[in-house]
């Protein structure tokens, strides 16, 4: 079931970003400059989240009537602020990559996708430090809130060679799967589905369908929109 879903977030990421790739070009989608700091030589579109973001959101559509992931859906709070989040950030980082917003405004879209999560019960409820239990839903929400703003911001940082932003999420994604897959068969031995599980299928299999059109030379660029949603 989950290498069914990597197959199809795989599949619809590499038919949309080959899609928006065409948009792109055929409107003119991407900036003009080239900026001092850029390797490529012509202007490069710099819009490829959006084609990340619709093969995550075609793929939690496809796994919602799966009854293998019935587990996962029985609750579709959290699946549904991770879906607007994700949808948040998205819209932010398209507008950044289209217009350059002031930092400031960035910032604060970041904050907003990833309260949004936090509100809503997607919370880091304990820190893999020695045991160490962060506490009251209070304080899991800062932290919450925190790590995943200095995560998109990491991620983002390093999207600035071919291939790279995407290749190191998929290999610390895939070390993510196995580590979610061996956990779920530990403590839950007659089902190994999860939302987390869930996820890093999904991400593994948007990173896999958007690497060819990334390659260098690269086609097009995830931009801010893909960093930060992944």
């Amino acid at each position: 079931a989950y290498l069914l879903l990597m197959a199809v977030a795989g599949v619809v990421t590499y038919l949309a970003t080959f899609l928006v790739r065409k948009l792109a070009a055929r409107y003119e989608i991407y900036p003009k400059a080239i900026r001092s700091r850029d390797t490529h030589k012509k202007p490069t579109p710099r819009i490829g989240g959006v084609a990340m973001f619709l093969g995550f959101v075609v793929s939690l559509m496809i796994a919602a009537p799966i009854g293998w992931f019935d587990v996962v859906f029985s609750d579709p709070t959290p699946i549904i602020a991770i879906a607007g989040a994700a949808l948040i950030i998205t819209a932010v980082g398209f507008v950044d990559d289209i217009y350059d917003l002031d930092w400031t405004l960035k910032l604060a879209g970041q904050f907003i996708a990833a309260a949004v999560l936090a509100w809503n019960g997607v919370q880091i409820v304990s820190l893999p430090i020695f045991g160490i239990t962060v506490g009251s839903f209070g304080v899991s929400f800062v932290v919450t809130v925190f790590l995943a703003v200095l995560i998109m911001n990491a991620v983002n940082f390093i999207d600035g060679l071919d291939g790279l932003a995407a290749g190191v999420v998929g290999i610390g994604t895939l070390a993510f799967f196995v580590y979610t897959y061996l956990l779920a068969q530990q403590t839950s031995p007659t089902n190994y589905f999860s939302i987390a599980g869930l996820l890093a299928a999904l991400v593994l299999g948007m990173v896999a369908g958007f690497l060819p059109h990334n390659w260098r030379p690269a086609k097009i660029f995830m931009g801010d929109s893909g960093a930060m949603l992944l």
